[in-house]
């Protein structure tokens, strides 16, 4: 794929990415900053959020245009989330309330497929009607993946991504990590080749920094560990996922690691990053450019 895309096999590609678009304003904000910047090159949307409808209008209103769909099936701890869906009630996927599970483990031992599918095409379609082109689909919470209790959702995701002509983060070196078990290893292996059949295009690794660390780790710390990131990055396409976002009272409700965001906002927009990627002559793309590649195909 990155032959087909004008580069050579040694060459480093990096996706820099911001998630949870739309959990907040204050994370919008710093996301359309990011992107006015030329600090990221790709984010993705959380879509039940009652934030993404304002994320997408300022992405159309920038102009923006290389968002993904963050497809959410889950709440997160202190924000409860609904379904987008309305043709029917999705009762496997719901709580008494009417809201996401919190649990991913429980969501993967008792999701119906089916319901699932169709939540995750009822966001990628609410995106569509608000004028989003959408560029690739990941899984908040790594929901669709079977981290959890070993149930993944990835080949209904993959059946989306082949009716939008769209790529999915999954990494090709997921079934090489060490701290995934061998069924786990496996699973991937048959999955990644599944997207192959498919003609999905994938990327080749994924990166991050330390989430949620107990201190928080202070910024000067914070961007060494990102410096050793981005010169360890290895050939082939690589996304760094970061959750940028400036710190609001909502925030602070949604998280207890708000610090950690507001730091990697920070981090973003130093000058000192951007000049490392350049002398490590990393060159910047976007899912954007991946999913022309898979339409062009």
């Amino acid at each position: 794929m990155i032959r087909k895309m004008g580069y050579t096999a040694s060459d480093r590609l990096l996706i820099i990415h911001a998630d949870d678009f739309g959990i907040t304003q204050g994370t919008n904000e710093a996301i359309v900053n990011l992107f006015e910047e030329q600090s990221i090159t790709s984010a993705s949307i959380m879509i039940p959020c009652p934030d993404s409808a304002e994320a997408m209008e300022l992405s159309k209103r920038s102009g923006i245009t290389n968002i993904g769909i963050h497809l959410t099936l889950t709440s997160d701890e202190s924000n409860p989330y609904t379904p987008v869906c309305a043709t029917r009630k999705l009762t496997s996927l719901i709580t008494a309330e009417g809201c996401f599970h919190a649990d991913v483990s429980f969501f993967e031992r008792n999701a119906d497929e089916q319901e699932v599918l169709l939540e995750m095409e009822a966001q990628i379609q609410k995106a569509i009607s608000q004028g989003i082109d959408p560029t690739h689909l990941d899984s908040h919470a790594g929901s669709v993946m079977g981290l959890f209790a070993g149930r993944d959702f990835l080949e209904p995701a993959f059946d989306l991504c082949g009716k939008y002509r769209l790529p999915f983060l999954l990494p090709a070196r997921a079934a090489e990590q060490p701290f995934f078990n061998p069924a786990q290893q496996a699973m991937f292996q048959n999955r990644i080749a599944s997207a192959n059949e498919r003609g999905i295009l994938l990327i080749d690794d994924i990166v991050s920094l330390p989430y949620c660390c107990t201190p928080v780790v202070a910024y000067g710390k914070m961007k060494q560990q990102l410096a050793e990131i981005i010169k360890n990055t290895k050939p082939g396409i690589t996304q760094l996922t970061l959750h940028p976002a400036r710190i609001t009272d909502r925030l602070r409700t949604i998280t207890s690691c708000y610090s950690e965001r507001e730091l990697e906002y920070r981090l973003l927009n130093d000058p000192d990053m951007q000049q490392l990627i350049d002398r490590e002559r990393i060159t910047l793309i976007s899912w954007k450019d991946l999913r022309d590649l898979q339409r062009s195909m």
